[in-house]
């Protein structure tokens, strides 16, 4: 048989709406996370009205990623136009998930600081 992600091909039920806005600041779990608890923070390299979700965010190797993160740790100001509040992010190092010759264990740390 077919496998189906709803109980009816293609039929699915809105259970709430909602903008990614109202997602910012939010605790979440990640499997296999470093940290117990995470934040969802703003990316603005994407559309927050695209309807795209929650995504991972990996500062370790995606350059966007850790200016994103180094920029709300570096500037609460500019936190505080999110209600981001500075124990979302100050705490959270980045955490080294593969290693590439020639860029170590933090690819996009190593990019960004080269450039």
């Amino acid at each position: 048989g077919q496998n189906y992600y709803t109980k009816e091909f293609a039929q699915i039920t809105c259970l709430e709406t909602f903008t990614g806005d109202e997602l910012l600041g939010l605790p979440l779990r990640a499997p296999l996370a470093k940290y117990d608890v995470i934040y969802t923070l703003p990316l603005l390299t994407i559309s927050m009205g695209k309807g795209t979700g929650v995504v991972c965010s990996v500062p370790s190797d995606a350059p966007d990623d850790y200016v994103a993160l180094k920029t709300m740790q570096d500037k609460p100001d500019y936190c505080a136009k999110f209600d981001i509040l500075p124990e979302m992010v100050e705490p959270f190092a980045v955490v080294p998930i593969i290693s590439v010759e020639g860029y170590g264990e933090a690819c996009a740390v190593t990019v960004c600081e080269r450039l």
